[in-house]
Protein backbone atom coordinates (compact mmCIF):
# COMPACT_ATOMS: atom_id res chain seq x y z
CA UNK A 1 0.00 0.00 0.00
CA UNK A 2 1.53 3.61 -1.07
CA UNK A 3 0.99 5.69 1.77
CA UNK A 4 1.92 8.64 -0.29
CA UNK A 5 -0.17 8.01 -2.66
CA UNK A 6 -2.88 7.81 0.02
CA UNK A 7 -2.30 10.81 1.48
CA UNK A 8 -2.03 12.92 -1.84
CA UNK A 9 -5.38 11.77 -2.43
CA UNK A 10 -6.60 12.63 1.07
CA UNK A 11 -5.15 16.05 0.78
CA UNK A 12 -6.45 16.72 -3.01
CA UNK A 13 -9.28 15.79 -1.86
CA UNK A 14 -9.85 19.81 -0.50
CA UNK A 15 -7.57 21.20 -3.33
CA UNK A 16 -4.96 20.39 -6.08
CA UNK A 17 -2.25 22.70 -6.63
CA UNK A 18 -0.77 22.81 -10.50
CA UNK A 19 2.72 21.88 -10.15
CA UNK A 20 3.01 21.80 -6.51
CA UNK A 21 0.92 19.03 -5.42
CA UNK A 22 3.28 16.94 -8.06
CA UNK A 23 6.15 17.77 -6.17
CA UNK A 24 5.27 16.72 -2.99
CA UNK A 25 4.16 13.98 -4.37
CA UNK A 26 7.49 13.46 -6.51
CA UNK A 27 9.14 14.50 -3.20
CA UNK A 28 6.87 11.57 -0.94
CA UNK A 29 5.97 14.93 1.31
CA UNK A 30 2.91 13.95 1.38
CA UNK A 31 3.95 11.01 3.28
CA UNK A 32 6.43 12.90 5.28
CA UNK A 33 3.84 15.98 6.59
CA UNK A 34 0.43 13.29 6.67
CA UNK A 35 2.28 10.88 9.02
CA UNK A 36 2.87 13.85 11.63
CA UNK A 37 -0.94 15.10 10.92
CA UNK A 38 -2.37 11.79 12.21
CA UNK A 39 0.43 10.70 14.83
CA UNK A 40 0.81 13.60 16.72
CA UNK A 41 -3.26 14.06 17.17
CA UNK A 42 -3.43 10.54 18.19
CA UNK A 43 -0.43 10.77 20.98
CA UNK A 44 -1.50 14.24 22.45
CA UNK A 45 -5.07 13.37 22.69
CA UNK A 46 -4.52 9.76 23.83
CA UNK A 47 -2.62 11.39 26.43
CA UNK A 48 -5.21 13.98 27.05
CA UNK A 49 -7.41 11.59 27.67
CA UNK A 50 -5.59 8.55 29.62
CA UNK A 51 -3.13 10.00 31.45
CA UNK A 52 -4.06 13.43 32.13
CA UNK A 53 -7.51 12.73 32.98
CA UNK A 54 -8.26 15.38 34.95
CA UNK A 55 -11.18 16.92 36.11
CA UNK A 56 -9.21 20.50 35.90
CA UNK A 57 -9.27 19.68 31.88
CA UNK A 58 -12.49 17.87 31.55
CA UNK A 59 -14.24 21.44 29.70
CA UNK A 60 -14.77 21.48 25.80
CA UNK A 61 -12.98 24.92 26.03
CA UNK A 62 -9.53 22.82 27.28
CA UNK A 63 -10.17 20.56 24.78
CA UNK A 64 -10.76 23.33 21.74
CA UNK A 65 -7.35 25.09 22.95
CA UNK A 66 -5.63 21.68 22.88
CA UNK A 67 -6.97 21.35 19.63
CA UNK A 68 -6.15 24.27 18.20
CA UNK A 69 -2.20 23.90 19.47
CA UNK A 70 -2.10 21.15 17.26
CA UNK A 71 -3.65 22.62 14.01
CA UNK A 72 -0.93 25.19 14.50
CA UNK A 73 1.97 22.53 15.26
CA UNK A 74 0.88 21.11 11.99
CA UNK A 75 0.48 24.02 9.84
CA UNK A 76 4.38 25.02 10.86
CA UNK A 77 5.40 21.33 10.42
CA UNK A 78 3.76 21.21 7.07
CA UNK A 79 4.62 24.91 6.11
CA UNK A 80 8.16 24.22 6.77
CA UNK A 81 8.53 21.15 5.35
CA UNK A 82 7.42 21.91 2.22
CA UNK A 83 9.31 24.98 1.85
CA UNK A 84 12.16 23.72 3.05
CA UNK A 85 12.46 20.55 0.96
CA UNK A 86 11.15 22.31 -2.26
CA UNK A 87 13.40 24.41 -2.00
CA UNK A 88 16.28 22.19 -1.66
CA UNK A 89 14.69 20.60 -4.73
CA UNK A 90 14.98 23.81 -6.95
CA UNK A 91 18.04 25.35 -5.48
CA UNK A 92 19.93 21.94 -6.62
CA UNK A 93 18.33 22.42 -10.19
CA UNK A 94 19.29 26.04 -10.24
CA UNK A 95 15.52 27.03 -10.50
CA UNK A 96 13.81 29.48 -9.17
CA UNK A 97 11.12 28.02 -6.67
CA UNK A 98 7.63 28.37 -8.59
CA UNK A 99 5.70 28.46 -5.64
CA UNK A 100 4.27 31.49 -3.10
CA UNK A 101 0.83 30.80 -2.15
CA UNK A 102 0.48 27.44 -2.29
CA UNK A 103 2.78 26.71 0.53
CA UNK A 104 0.50 28.77 3.01
CA UNK A 105 -2.68 27.31 1.69
CA UNK A 106 -1.30 23.35 1.79
CA UNK A 107 -0.40 24.52 5.13
CA UNK A 108 -4.36 25.52 6.08
CA UNK A 109 -5.26 22.15 3.94
CA UNK A 110 -3.05 20.55 6.85
CA UNK A 111 -4.53 22.19 9.52
CA UNK A 112 -7.95 21.53 9.13
CA UNK A 113 -7.33 17.81 8.34
CA UNK A 114 -5.15 18.07 11.74
CA UNK A 115 -9.10 19.38 13.00
CA UNK A 116 -11.09 16.38 11.52
CA UNK A 117 -8.18 14.15 12.51
CA UNK A 118 -8.03 15.25 16.28
CA UNK A 119 -12.36 15.61 16.64
CA UNK A 120 -12.55 11.61 15.09
CA UNK A 121 -9.98 10.36 17.29
CA UNK A 122 -12.00 12.17 20.31
CA UNK A 123 -15.17 11.13 19.44
CA UNK A 124 -13.57 7.42 19.62
CA UNK A 125 -11.43 7.22 22.97
CA UNK A 126 -12.98 9.68 25.01
CA UNK A 127 -15.48 6.93 26.02
CA UNK A 128 -12.59 4.87 27.72
CA UNK A 129 -11.52 7.91 30.28
CA UNK A 130 -13.15 8.25 33.50
CA UNK A 131 -12.66 11.98 33.76
CA UNK A 132 -13.21 13.57 30.18
CA UNK A 133 -15.56 11.01 28.68
CA UNK A 134 -17.72 14.23 28.40
CA UNK A 135 -15.12 16.22 26.32
CA UNK A 136 -15.64 17.97 24.14
CA UNK A 137 -19.80 17.33 24.59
Amino acid sequence: MDLNLLFANWYELLAYFDGFSDDLYNQNLYLTIGLFMVLIPVGILTLYYYVINSVKFSKWWHWLILVVVLCAVNFGISYSTSYNELSYLYEQQNKALPYSTEFFSFSLINGLWTFVVSFVWSMIIKWGSKNCRRTPF
